[in-house]
């Protein structure tokens, strides 16, 4: 219940002072990381129809957070 409330209170102020601006897709609610893809790709190619030299660069981190710290993991906790 006071999780709750405290959610509102958050979410309320960040709303109503704009804390966040609209471009914000990720954890915000409504939106996604599929409407920000939507997004950039209209926008790209509205760059692209005036005729403006897009450059574009995707980075792949997938495999960066598959790693396994080794000390972490050879660490034997007591029974």
């Amino acid at each position: 219940m006071m999780e709750q409330l405290i959610l509102e209170t958050i979410s309320s102020h960040m709303k109503d002072d704009k804390v966040i601006r609209s471009s914000q897709h990720g954890f915000t609610k409504g939106k996604a990381c599929l409407t920000n893809l939507i997004n950039f790709y209209d926008e790209m190619a509205g760059l692209i129809d005036e005729g403006t030299t897009v450059d574009i660069v995707f980075l792949d981190f997938s495999k960066a957070f598959l790693i396994v710290c080794p000390i972490t993991s050879s660490y034997n906790s007591p029974a």
